[in-house]
């Protein structure tokens, strides 16, 4: 057997074999806990097993990622993948039919998945994390994928909206919901929510963003007996009465955890909710800082435009109508002529400051304390963690596909994904704060070696052991 590397024209070729397969062992006995293959394969009831597909599908986007076509290609050029997956050879459309098939079925897929963690997983639901994104397409509108205000900062792209439930002790994903791109958030909740509803229990409470808070949410949860916690905008009121006479001495410090930051609270009860206002010097710093650095590329424009206007120019197309149709006579005046650039820039400061500013405020209609409820608000940042996750590490994007339920099938997909990483997440606590990134790397990186020998008898070699896979596969760390 050649054990030692020599120069490239002395090397002679075998037939060993090395697969990656850490992926797809990991994603198998997390479907076999999941009680997911047995489920899968009772949608489909001829031809190639729509878990075995599933299965496969998931392992390529945990490992290679690039397309449904060359996952098809990842999968029929090793015979190891195919007998794993307890496949025969098949056909790139066998797969696009499957994740029709699996957007098709996508609640009740979600709704086996929700059972299975709440009954035999110890997922309580006590606390439930909720958020929406969306993701865009580089493909025409339809009735599915429209314009509408994107997070990922493309308003010229088409998208659908995306939202997560996350649940708060085990930090894993428990719903899905996908609804056309120009839902806002408060109309998208009421799906989420009637999706997750029914693991819900009495006096589960639900954490959002002030994005979905609404009356008409708000009341629907009081109606079905749940509490909620959400952000919500400063009023007036809030203003006039508490903000404006804030006093650090009067208000109530907040333990924040961070012995660097400075939290004040203080708590409005009212018959039905309790409102606790916060204010943050951070916070506040943050905001004069940002605001200041705005205003001066601000007065650097001003001071730009003022001197065109002297020298009789045209202004820049962006200060002036660029529509063929329409004659406009446009017309700037300096009010804070005559002053230095820092003079300037500061009283602008000045008359920019509303009294909001290091303000915020949560409303509950459960019984939190000030410090309980900043803690409950600020672990909902989980949801966007899940949410960089399936964007730039598990890539939801592009999909590649076009109709409605590929589009879910796909989505699902990363979905499954990002169910198997927190799984491992909850089973191993010292890979909670690992970053998908790497628990992905060590994975792909697992490989299985076939060492096929002078008289034909083939040897099997694990390779690429480090404390993440061998931990995962192991069950201990190297050396333990």
């Amino acid at each position: 057997m050649q054990t030692v590397l020599k120069t490239p024209h002395n090397i002679k070729p075998n037939q060993n074999k090395t697969f990656p397969i850490g992926t797809i062992q990991t994603v198998k006995h997390i479907f076999e806990e999941l009680h997911l293959t047995p489920f899968l394969d009772d949608l489909k009831h001829s031809g190639h097993q729509l878990s075995g597909l599933t299965t496969g599908l998931v392992s390529y986007k945990m490992t290679e990622d690039l397309s449904v076509s060359r996952c098809h290609q990842w999968i029929n050029n090793n015979p190891y993948l195919l007998k794993e997956l307890q496949l025969d050879p098949f056909g790139d459309d066998a797969l696009y039919r499957g994740l029709a098939i699996l957007g098709k079925n996508k609640h009740l897929i979600l709704s086996h998945l929700l059972h299975v963690l709440k009954n035999e997983h110890g997922v309580g639901l006590d606390m439930v994390f909720m958020d929406w994104t969306t993701a865009y397409f580089e493909a025409k509108p339809s009735d599915y994928i429209k314009y509408g205000h994107s997070r990922d900062h493309r308003p010229d792209r088409p998208q659908v909206t995306i939202g997560l439930a996350q649940d708060q002790h085990s930090k894993i994903s428990v719903r899905l919901s996908i609804q056309p791109g120009n839902i806002n958030d408060q109309t998208h909740f009421k799906k989420t929510y009637q999706q997750i509803k029914p693991g819900l229990r009495q006096g589960s409470v639900l954490v959002f963003d002030a994005g979905a808070t609404g009356t008409p949410n708000l009341d629907l949860l009081v109606s079905d007996k749940r509490k909620y916690l959400t952000r919500m905008k400063l009023n007036t009121s809030d203003v006039k009465q508490h903000l404006n006479t804030f006093n650090k001495e009067e208000w109530t410090p907040v333990v924040t955890g961070n012995k660097d930051e400075e939290v004040y609270g203080k708590q409005l009860v009212f018959p039905s909710r309790t409102k606790y206002l916060y204010f943050s010097q951070t916070l506040y710093d943050d905001t004069l800082s940002n605001r200041r650095k705005h205003l001066e590329r601000e007065y650097d424009e001003a001071l730009d435009l003022w001197k065109t206007i002297q020298e009789k120019k045209k202004p820049r197309k962006k200060y002036r109508n660029s529509n063929h149709f329409l004659q406009t006579h446009l017309s700037y005046t300096f009010p804070l002529t005559g002053l230095s650039r820092e003079e300037a820039i500061e009283r602008a400061l000045q008359l920019s400051i509303t009294g909001k500013e290091g303000f915020f405020a949560l409303v509950s209609n459960k019984d939190f304390s000030l410090h309980e409820a900043l803690q409950y608000y600020r672990e909902k940042d989980g949801v966007e963690k899940l949410f960089n996750s399936i964007k730039n590490e598990l890539h939801i994007r592009p999909t590649r596909c076009w109709t409605q339920e590929a589009i879910d099938g796909s989505i699902l997909i990363v979905f499954l994904a990002q169910l198997v990483i927190s799984l491992l997440r909850y089973k191993h606590e010292c890979l909670c704060h690992i970053s998908t990134k790497f628990i992905l790397q060590s994975l792909r990186n697992f490989a299985l070696t076939i060492i096929v020998g002078h008289d034909g008898v083939r040897k099997r070699v694990f390779s690429n052991f480090d404390w993440i896979n061998t931990l995962i596969f192991c069950g201990k760390t190297p050396g333990s």
